[in-house]
């Protein structure tokens, strides 16, 4: 617009001194009248240009506003139909968050307060340098797709690391807007490490018997082995994305749930606690959970990962032991520094009860003797009096009588007792 503004200046004093030169008195009068009206058309031209020029000016801006406008709509649209957290940004602008972007930042409901605040809100002041320049080079590259890790701050004030990554939304080469996404680095390290194509990690993992399971930072399972259909009844498609509490009993609801928040807010690095868990039918089974968290960062929000073992017959053991107690009996027994037990009269001698002082004696607990197949007491006895005592103990059970003997038996560490 200035160059035709310049341009006709230029006509019109061009026009003017052509005019002076040629003019003569002495031409005649349709002559005069065509110079007089040139003259006229060149300065009438100047006068529309300069009244006309604010508005084409204005309609140029409202042109390129509304353009810039329509870039914005689309792409908040593009974010807004994203799963994954993302936003989008000018500059160092938050333009639009969507839903997931809030919830994993603990914003839900708060998007008003996120519009138009500053991105280094959400990231820890020691990720700001690298953020202002992953930010300068995106801009100089706007066509390639970059990924940068930082620590983004939660609004509890904890931390977590994340791999956030920009890429460009502008439509007419008018607009600075960026769409910016993130993941948690422990959710892409665990998804990586259990790549089965690399380490086959599934068909180790689906052959052990005890339950284990990965919770995200929202309390959510997103990994089961096999072993948890076994327990539960559940198959590992219905529970997953659903919270551990969920398959919890209600008395120990408030317990496990305590737990696992002090792991995931980076309380405990730890945490062992018994509970029960229910199953589809309805029972109840007893398990230990041993959990810590996948981040040793102190303060951040972290996933969890630990194991869930069946011990409800330990605590059948317990329970038994527990209603022995209160014979007179029992209560003897207890004070007596020796070991008293039964057992069948099997191969094995299986262990039927054991009394207290089994621990001090064979350095086995109670429960890990009773009724079990693999800790028996004829595996305690020492291998080279075996056969001798199970010969004596059956010949005199066959003549009915009482028997005394002096043997040696191993301990859980090896040693030898008599």
């Amino acid at each position: 617009m200035a160059l035709i503004i310049f341009s006709m200046v230029m006509l019109s004093t061009i026009t003017a001194l052509i005019f002076s030169v040629w003019w003569d008195s002495s031409a005649s009068f349709a002559i005069h009248i065509a110079l007089i009206a040139a003259v006229f058309a060149v300065l009438l031209s100047v006068i529309l240009i300069i009244s006309l020029y604010p508005g084409f000016r204005g309609r140029y801006r409202l042109d390129s506003e509304n353009t810039t406008r329509s870039d914005q709509n689309w792409a908040n649209d593009v974010s807004m139909r994203l799963s994954t957290p993302s936003a989008v940004i000018d500059g160092f602008n938050i333009i639009f968050a969507n839903k997931a972007f809030l919830r994993e930042l603990g914003m839900t409901g708060m998007r008003d307060l996120v519009t138009q605040m500053p991105l280094t809100n959400i990231v820890h002041p020691s990720s700001h340098a690298a953020l202002t320049n992953f930010i300068s080079q995106h801009d100089s590259h706007a066509e390639s797709r970059q990924t940068l890790t930082v620590r983004l701050l939660y609004v509890d004030g904890t931390t977590v690391p994340a791999h956030i990554s920009l890429s460009p939304l502008d439509v007419h080469g008018q607009s600075n807007l960026s769409l910016l996404q993130f993941t948690s680095t422990s959710q892409v390290q665990h998804e990586t490490e259990l790549e089965p194509e690399k380490f086959n990690f599934p068909l180790l993992l689906n052959n052990i018997n005890q339950i284990i399971f990965l919770i995200n930072v929202e309390q959510e399972i997103i990994y089961l082995n096999m072993a948890w259909e076994s327990l539960t009844d559940y198959r590992t498609s219905e529970t997953i994305n659903k919270t551990l509490t969920n398959f919890i009993h209600p008395e120990d609801f408030l317990l496990v749930e305590s737990r696992i928040n002090a792991l995931i807010q980076g309380k405990r690095q730890h945490v062992q606690t018994e509970a029960r868990l229910i199953a589809k039918n309805g029972s109840s089974r007893w398990v230990e959970m041993r959990a810590s968290r996948t981040s040793a960062h102190k303060g951040e929000r972290s996933s969890i990962v630990g194991t869930l073992t069946d011990i409800s017959h330990i605590k059948q053991i317990e329970a038994a032991q527990k209603q022995n107690r209160h014979s007179p009996l029992d209560m003897i027994i207890t004070n007596v520094s020796c070991l008293v037990y039964r057992c069948k009269n099997d191969r094995n001698w299986t262990f039927e009860y054991v009394s207290d002082s089994c621990l001090e004696v064979t350095e086995y607990q109670s429960y890990e003797l009773i009724n079990s197949n693999t800790v028996t007491y004829m595996q305690l006895v020492y291998p080279e009096d075996r056969e001798r005592i199970w010969e004596h103990v059956q010949e005199q059970i066959a003549k009915q009588r009482r028997f005394q003997m002096i043997y040696r038996i191993l301990t859980r560490s090896n040693k030898t007792a008599g």
